[in-house]
């Protein structure tokens, strides 16, 4: 039986994960469950800034508004934001391989407190604590607002219809903010106890914990955070 995966993803995300999926059988349902509104704000200045920290490849793509110097280091959560970062061109590129911790502990490893300003391009609501983090190791870290993920409102009627008839079997998450919303609007449509014969892939622990609440809802978590992982736990799935 082929399996009816849905996405969550915003649309500027999807891709490879949509077609690595299609790529195992996979049939696909799009549904972003937010999307991304860039801002057009202040101009930056780069003049103290050691590096770049990036926590959504939505960061890379607002920092590429903003500057043309590919040469700055770029400091970044995982691998999906650390392939934007090299696509986009930047020379020095970083991963952590993991979550905003991870991210904390590597630039705390290898750069200097008086090297300069750490700064943070970043959506208007954010995972984790990276700042905080970094303060307390006497880095001065910069936050610059430059999009938000704007929730939709509801479901679509397509999506509540295949719930509702137990079509959807797989459901991916690759955020805490998109298992929350996804949660909300679920219960928000009464959908709360249709998942029974739904497997959910959830990115790390923190993306899982808003599902648990979800009746009969399988959630499976990924040994690492990143898109491989996760398309291997999937593929564990037949």
């Amino acid at each position: 039986m082929v399996k009816r995966h849905l996405v969550t993803r915003p649309a500027v995300d999807q891709e490879p994960f949509v077609s690595e999926l299609k790529d195992m059988g996979r049939e696909i349902l799009l549904s972003p469950v937010f999307d991304i509104e860039f801002f057009e704000g202040k101009a930056l200045n780069f003049s103290n800034v050691q590096a770049i920290l990036i926590t959504s490849a939505n960061g890379v793509r607002a920092l590429c508004h903003k500057t043309n110097n590919l040469k700055i280091p770029i400091y970044c959560v995982g691998d999906s934001s650390a392939q934007a970062a090299r696509q986009a061109g930047f020379e020095q590129v970083v991963s952590a391989n993991g979550d905003v911790s991870d991210l904390a502990e590597r630039v705390i490893s290898d750069l200097s407190p008086n090297g300069g300003t750490l700064l943070h391009p970043a959506a208007s609501k954010l995972a984790g604590d990276l700042g905080g983090i970094l303060e307390a190791g006497g880095f001065s870290y910069q936050r610059e607002i430059l999009y938000e993920a704007k929730a939709i409102e509801q479901l679509s009627a397509d999506v509540i219809s295949q719930i509702k008839s137990n079509e959807i079997n797989e459901i991916s998450f690759f955020s805490p903010r998109s298992s929350k919303i996804f949660s909300r609007l679920l219960k928000q449509a009464e959908l709360e106890r249709k998942l029974k014969s739904c497997k959910a892939y959830c990115l790390s622990p923190a993306v899982a914990k808003y599902l648990e609440q979800i009746t009969g809802l399988e959630i499976a978590v990924s040994e690492q955070p990143t898109r491989q992982s996760l398309l291997k736990l999937i593929a564990t799935y037949k």
